[in-house]
């Protein structure tokens, strides 16, 4: 059994190197205080490219429906926490 923790230690030590190595975005330098950073042209075509991820429908119509939805529970959320004599 001790034969096996040591191997299993050093496994999960660098699966989780590996992990954190990736998190890290390697396209840009690390932005020092207060610097401004302009991006490149290529990854302002790249964010304009990519789709926003949201859970409304492609549909105009029925993001619109679902969107009033979500604002009509969240302002439900805040009257009730925010506001107890309100309406």
């Amino acid at each position: 059994m001790r034969r096996l923790v040591l191997p299993i230690a050093l496994a999960g030590l660098a699966a989780a190197t590996s992990v954190s190595a990736q998190g890290q975005n390697s396209r840009q330098p690390p932005v020092r205080n207060g610097e401004v950073v302009i991006p490149s042209q290529k990854a302002l075509e790249r964010d304009s490219a990519t789709q926003p991820r949201n859970d409304f429908s492609t549909n105009d119509a029925t993001a619109t429906e679902q969107m009033n939805r979500q604002n009509q529970r969240i302002d439900k959320l805040l009257e009730k926490g925010i506001c107890t004599g309100c309406r």
